[in-house]
């Protein structure tokens, strides 16, 4: 047989496909022809088994477990603080977090950001106010209380740049006052606060005269001292900008 004739003969082999019924036959001696049959015992058998897996996993890594688990509470804690109000167990926690942010902030920032949380406080008690929440009340003013303290600290020390940041928020701070009167809810004026603000539009009337005003400059110049002196710092702040803008 020529190379040519064998290589001719492998083709034809190659062609060749086995029967079906061999296939089938030959699959079932290598796999086995015994289908699994389902049972609530092997179900059992089977979740114990998987439980069991999960146990020495869990065991293998607990400290990574421990962790995720600290982790996932604590963010579902402080996610749940955020819309705490005063005389819930979790408004402490909120506080820190406010304590915390406010590490990052400058000295130069202080009074703006002491005021926003004398805002936040506000609303607080707002909320409270509309949904008649009596008990908590109380606690709501000595919050409100406290961060007006704060802000009235911060105060003394503020920076002129951030003046007009400053009378929005005491203007914000005014009008919530107002509000919580019209609930029934009376904040006592605070008189750190008013000092503070005073001293603060006495130093901005001093430089003011220190330099040559126009007549109408003047005039309003004499507006605010007239607003300083009735407790309306809120109009001579605003004021004060009016002049140092023109």
């Amino acid at each position: 047989m020529t190379e040519k004739e064998l290589i001719a003969k492998l083709k034809k082999l190659s062609q060749i496909e086995p029967k079906k019924d061999w296939v089938l036959l030959t699959k079932e001696q290598i796999l086995g022809s015994k289908k699994p049959i389902f049972t609530f015992a092997s179900f059992l058998k089977e979740m114990q088994r998987e439980m069991q897996r999960g146990e020495r996993l869990i065991s293998r890594y607990k400290p990574i477990f421990a962790t995720a688990l600290v982790g996932a509470v604590l963010l579902g804690l402080f996610g749940f603080a955020q819309r705490s109000l005063p005389g819930d167990a979790l408004f402490s926690l909120k506080k820190i977090t406010e304590k915390s942010q406010a590490v990052f902030i400058s000295q130069k920032y202080q009074s703006k950001h002491d005021f926003e949380i004398v805002n936040k406080r506000l609303d607080d008690l707002t909320k409270i106010a509309e949904n008649d929440g009596a008990e908590n009340i109380a606690s709501a003013v000595k919050e409100v209380k406290e961060s007006i303290n704060q802000a009235a600290k911060s105060l003394a020390e503020a920076d002129s740049e951030n003046m007009e940041k400053i009378v929005e928020e005491v203007q914000k701070l005014e009008e919530k006052t107002e509000k919580l009167r019209t609930l029934g809810v009376k904040i006592e004026e605070n008189e750190e606060l008013n000092s503070a603000l005073a001293q603060i539009i006495e130093r901005e009337i001093k430089d003011l005269e220190g330099v040559v005003l126009s007549e109408e400059k003047e005039e309003i110049l004499v507006q605010i001292k007239e607003d300083c002196q009735k407790g309306d710092y809120s109009q001579s702040l605003e004021k004060i900008l009016l002049l140092n803008s023109k």
